[in-house]
């Protein structure tokens, strides 16, 4: 049997976009009548007067992949024949570049959130004079795993032809009739004739060399993970392999072996800045925390293209948080979205915790939640839902006053456009039951404000029941920040 999907052969078709139609045809051999399947559906066919082709209309779903053609012929006798093949269906051109502008921009927002974050409740103090520029593979093998590490190699196996420079005491045991110095004892154990004497040891342990362990152990993390997550040229690979085996030398130097990485940063010792190769040291430790490396968690940056509505959700997210921290007036009082380090930063969307906590003015509190639960019935929680659904919103904003019920501010991400561009009707009646579905125990309604994100360039339309369609890419942003902005000089109230 021969078909043919869209004037090609089924073999040799091309890929399907999301949401095209394709128009699949079949003449069946004598006698026979045939059935075609796609995906596990059966579709119906339709006939055209003098024409014996069989036709069947498919539309390729919004979901990139692969998907199973039987088609069947079948004769009166019971015989039976068979064509198997697979349609690809491929993102469509704007879906692709709107994936991959978005997984950029993440970088961009990461690195905002980072600093805007930082000196908050739950974060630690940013490193001075942070470069906002990621480096490139090229560039940290040339710099960080190239000149700076010889450097710092240099510096580390001159320290490690010293001799230990601390004494730390330990207790030993020493029979009664050999003590020498009873300045020392620390206990006497008359029923074994001994005492236990405290002995001075010297060791390499200090602050300046749990520094270097942890310097060296970052290093070699951020090495590993360039390796492993990017595709490098022969040329890198090689300049990779030697700063690994130089990063090896080092850790295993016999003067580190008993020192600890270092826990808790307290800044430049007055040794780091008189001794020059603990100068080097600190050297290569700034240059490592100016450029810290960002990462967004899995769930984040391992979002196929062919989930594309999740990975904006996640998107919008990330701009509505950077844009509540960019508010007048408000400072941040706690945070859950980093996971802080001198040398690495890891930004993450927890469900249902506030991602940020913030401070106002006249003792209003804001806290923006990802994906929280709204239960029916909950009479402990301050906030429920008012009818028998759990209500589980993408964004929501809670707003506390003194001596007040606390309300809400929704914001719900749609990876959906109408014909005109716009927000499709069905969106916006989400929007509406979440403005009237969350309140408080008593059944009170809560929320104040409900906006759709979508992904359009048109106006922003704000209607006077409170709910909102904001269009909102990388690269535009206004429309959201403007909204925002209404809300606060409104005083979060509709």
């Amino acid at each position: 049997m021969r078909a043919e999907i869209n004037g090609h052969p089924i073999a040799d078709a091309p890929a399907l976009a999301e949401g095209q139609w394709a128009e699949l045809v079949a003449t069946p051999p004598p006698g026979a009548t045939l059935s075609l399947a796609v995906a596990g559906v059966t579709l119906e066919p339709f006939l055209r007067p003098g024409d014996p082709a069989w036709r069947w209309r498919w539309l390729a779903p919004a979901a990139a992949g692969s998907y199973a053609l039987r088609l069947c012929a079948v004769w009166p006798a019971g015989r039976a024949e068979e064509l198997r093949a697979t349609l690809a269906v491929v993102p469509r051109k704007l879906d692709a570049e709107r994936y991959a502008a978005m997984l950029t921009d993440l970088q961009r927002l990461g690195r905002a959130l980072v600093f805007a974050l930082c000196g908050g409740a739950a974060a630690v103090a940013a490193p001075a004079e942070p470069d906002t520029t990621p480096a490139t593979p090229t560039e940290e093998l040339h710099t960080l795993f190239g000149s700076a590490l010889e450097t710092l190699a240099a510096a580390v196996e001159r320290l490690a032809r010293r001799p230990p420079d601390r004494l730390h005491s330990t207790t030993a045991t020493v029979a009664l009739g050999r003590l020498q110095d009873s300045s020392r004892v620390v206990a006497v154990r008359p029923e074994h004739d001994e005492a236990l004497v405290t002995t001075p040891v010297s060791s390499y342990d200090s602050y300046e060399a749990r520094l270097l362990r942890r310097l060296l152990d970052s290093l070699w993390r951020r090495l590993e993970r360039m390796v492993t997550r990017q595709s490098l040229p022969p040329a890198l690979l090689a300049r990779a392999e030697h700063a690994r085996e130089r990063l090896r030398d080092l850790r295993a130097l016999p003067f580190l072996a008993g020192v600890p990485p270092l826990t808790d940063y307290r800044g430049p010792t007055p040794r780091m800045q008189r001794d020059p190769d603990y100068r080097a040291v600190y050297r290569v430790w700034q240059l490592l925390r100016r450029r810290p490396l960002l990462t967004w968690d899995e769930a984040t940056l391992h979002i196929p293209v062919a989930d594309l509505p999740r990975l904006y959700e996640r998107w919008c997210a990330a701009c509505v948080a950077l844009a509540l921290l960019e508010v007048p007036g408000y400072t941040l009082s706690a945070q859950t979205m980093l996971v802080d380090g001198d040398d690495e930063q890891l930004l993450a969307l927890p469900d249902e915790v506030p991602l940020v906590t913030l401070a106002g003015p006249d003792g209003v509190g804001l806290a923006l939640r990802y994906h929280p639960r709204y239960r029916p019935g909950a009479q402990s929680a301050p906030l429920q839902s008012l009818d028998r659904h759990t209500r589980i919103p993408d964004l929501v904003i809670e707003l506390t006053r003194p001596d007040a019920t606390p309300t809400v501010v929704v914001l719900d991400a749609k990876y959906r456009l109408d014909a005109s561009g716009g927000v499709p009707e069905s969106a916006l009646a989400d929007a509406y039951s979440y403005l009237g579905a969350i309140g408080t125990p008593g059944g009170g309604r809560a929320s104040v404000a409900a906006a759709l994100l979508y992904p359009g360039h048109g106006p922003a339309e704000v209607y006077a029941s409170g709910v909102a369609a904001l269009p909102l890419l990388p690269g535009n942003e206004s429309a959201l920040r403007a909204w925002l902005a209404g809300l606060v000089a409104q005083g979060w109230r509709a």
